[in-house]
């Protein structure tokens, strides 16, 4: 299982040759986090001057050229199993 190293709304730039010549030029921003697939992240992707969205995964991504969040942050709360609710935020009162 690979860490992600990326969180939605960073900036990425491709490796060249990624996707030939129908590959997007400039950069992309996270739009969201996909399952792994054969041991490697992916995630969707909106490059500018395009109005879809790409999958892109994780060893296609230009790491130096890119920008992530993630590196400073280590995604600690992440590689937990834990749900979307937080239960430290849940209080109950008494009738």
């Amino acid at each position: 299982m690979q860490n992600p190293r990326y969180q939605i709304g960073d900036t990425i730039v491709l490796k060249r040759g990624t996707f030939g010549s129908f590959g997007p030029s400039g950069t992309g921003r996270i739009v969201s986090r996909l399952p792994e697939a054969d041991g490697a992240m992916q995630y969707r992707v909106q490059f500018e001057g395009e109005n879809f969205e790409r999958r892109v995964v994780q060893p296609d991504i230009d790491v130096e050229a890119s920008t992530s969040k993630a590196r400073n942050i280590g995604f600690a709360a992440e590689s937990r199993s834990s749900s979307w609710i937080n239960s430290t935020m849940i209080t109950l009162r008494k009738r």
